[in-house]
């Protein structure tokens, strides 16, 4: 079975539109596990407009997830993130402590709306790179100014972004023109991340095993490592060399 590691999922219980049950978040480890996920980012909403997230309500229901995860299988590990909403203070905000990046790295898991223009994306990208964080875009395949024209998905690479798709993109379940686009920014390697953002044990579930032999088929094997394995334990590897303390 294969070791993955899913960078962006909304597991815990009770704080988001993911889970909102001890049981549904079992339920959804057990599915993980089952996929061949070891290690999950769990990644509530911060999100302005639709409420924004209490940090200590999140932080002891990271304990929480971390218990029954290793009920689950005492192999599998549990780190916190956060899906950040971009706004023009997410920099001041990371800065306090409201919102938090990947295991306390550099790395920031970012989203932004459907519409957003590309100078608007481009903007955050480089604001966020210039406060010393590394942006990680979620669910590149959401946003209208990239499916468009690749040639902005290459610009948002080249300055240093790395770019998150979803599983369930890959797959197919967002539709035909989703799935094409998809194809066409892995083959041209362009995407470093693969995320379920799964958020029940019924609905956007994993499909990791799924997603993985998409890629292999579409890219081979060595793009498959470094979207769904290498790339993402990058964070958890700058981590442990900063700190030994695992949040």
């Amino acid at each position: 079975m294969n070791q993955f590691v899913d960078i962006h999922c909304h597991i815990l219980p009770g704080v988001d539109d993911g889970s909102q049950t001890p049981e549904e978040t079992k339920a959804m480890l057990q599915k993980a596990w089952d996929e061949g996920i070891q290690i999950m980012v769990a990644t509530p909403h911060y999100h302005k407009q639709r409420g924004k997230n209490d940090i200590e309500l999140i932080k002891k229901q990271l304990l929480l997830t971390r218990k029954l995860a290793k009920e689950v299988n005492p192999k599998m590990q549990i780190c916190l993130g956060m899906e950040i909403y971009y706004g023009e203070d997410v920099p001041e905000l990371l800065k306090e402590g409201r919102v938090v990046s990947i295991r306390k790295s550099r790395y920031i898991l970012v989203e932004f709306s459907p519409g957003d223009e590309f100078q608007y994306i481009l903007n955050a990208v480089r604001k966020l790179q210039m406060s010393g964080h590394t942006v990680i875009i979620a669910h590149i395949e959401r946003y209208n100014c990239l499916r468009k024209d690749i040639s902005n998905v290459e610009y948002l690479r080249e300055m240093g972004a790395y770019l998150q798709v979803n599983t369930g993109s890959i797959t197919g379940s967002y539709g035909r023109s989703v799935k094409k686009f998809l194809r066409e920014v892995l083959k041209a390697h362009l995407v470093q991340l693969v995320g379920t953002d799964a958020h029940g044990s019924e609905r956007r579930t994993p499909k990791m095993q799924e997603a993985y032999k998409e890629v292999v088929k579409r890219c081979g094997e060595d793009t498959q490592i470094r979207s769904l394995d290498r790339t993402p334990r990058k964070c958890f590897e700058m981590k442990r060399s900063t700190s030994t303390k695992r949040e």
